[in-house]
């Protein structure tokens, strides 16, 4: 499959904002003029890349923190796994709210993680002695992306409840498809909606639909990490590297205790080559492997089960 790079554009605006719901969602259309794209363009790559198998499915998650309230935490697992999908299903069993599951192929074999998960805690010390005693992973990593503390938890509403259980169910739906389950008109859609859905605007929201990605069916594009083996400090990195727009990999911090990583979007072979060879030009800098971002699986099984539906 070939792709554009307006097709990455409308990918990355999916899984930042629910796709089908996207318009509810305040400075959704600025972000649209941003990436000069509009609303039936947008539509039509989606419709698009699921046909053609990039985009999976879409599933509903939540975001835990303001739903239950508390004090919470964003966390990131990075483990190598000689199974991934085994280990995500046993993680899943540990770990009460995994939101997004990331397999990785990595060249040469078996050098960086393969295994990343997304998750909300509160309790984070006792979920990473859970992580460390799972047989088989090596090179576990768990760290904090982000905290968060809502005093109390958002309160629903029966219509609230339901409206959220509908999309469980049917995460595709377009407004005319709510308006005719809940006989509702599109103000009150609008209303509940822009209360419900997430977005960097609206941190009290507590749904997101997101997007599962296959991206090993792209032929012409891929996403890297590129593991450097260097004395240079992060920002150092930074302004070397800067020049061919990547970025630092979880903000410097080392992988595997031993590698700086680097991101980048590659556009072909020659394109992965050219960024290898500019990379081992800079003194002190060895690239020793590259990780290819494969899959994106979103966990919604816990999800109707949290709010008591």
């Amino acid at each position: 499959m070939i792709i554009e790079p307006a097709d990455v554009t409308t990918i990355r605006l999916a899984e930042a904002r629910s796709y089908f719901l996207a318009q509810y969602t305040e400075g959704f259309t600025t972000l649209l003029e941003n990436a000069e794209l509009d609303w039936h363009n947008y539509q039509r790559r989606i419709h698009n890349l699921q046909k053609r198998g990039l985009i999976r499915t879409f599933r509903l998650t939540m975001v835990v923190p303001p739903l239950l309230g508390g004090n919470w935490v964003w966390a990131a697992m990075l483990a190598k796994s000689p199974n991934p999908l085994q280990h995500t299903k046993n993680l899943h069993g540990r770990l009460p709210f995994v939101t997004e599951v990331l397999i990785n192929s990595s060249l040469p074999p078996n050098l960086g993680p393969n295994l990343g998960l997304l998750f909300y805690s509160s309790d984070l010390e006792n979920e990473i002695r859970l992580i460390h005693s799972t047989s088989g992973l090596e090179d576990v990593e768990v760290f904090k992306i982000q905290e968060y503390s809502y005093p109390v938890a958002l309160p629903l509403s029966r219509d609230e409840e339901a409206l959220v259980r509908f999309l469980a169910n049917n995460p595709q739906s377009d407004t005319s498809s709510i308006a005719g389950a809940f006989g509702q008109n599109e103000n009150w859609i609008k209303a509940k909606l822009e209360r419900l859905l997430w977005t960097e605007r609206n941190r009290t929201g507590i749904i997101r639909i997101q997007a599962e990605i296959d991206w090993s069916v792209c032929a012409n594009f891929g996403h890297f990490h590129f593991l450097l083996e260097t004395g240079h400090r992060p920002e150092q990195i930074v302004k070397l590297v800067g020049d061919e727009n990547f970025e630092l990999v979880l903000a410097g911090r080392r992988i595997s205790g031993r590698f700086v990583g680097v991101e980048a979007d590659v556009w072909g072979i020659a394109d992965l080559l050219h960024r290898i060879e500019f990379l081992e030009r800079i003194n002190g800098i060895r690239v020793t492997g590259v990780v290819y971002h494969r899959e994106v699986l979103i966990n919604n099984a816990w999800v109707l089960k949290t709010i008591g539906l």
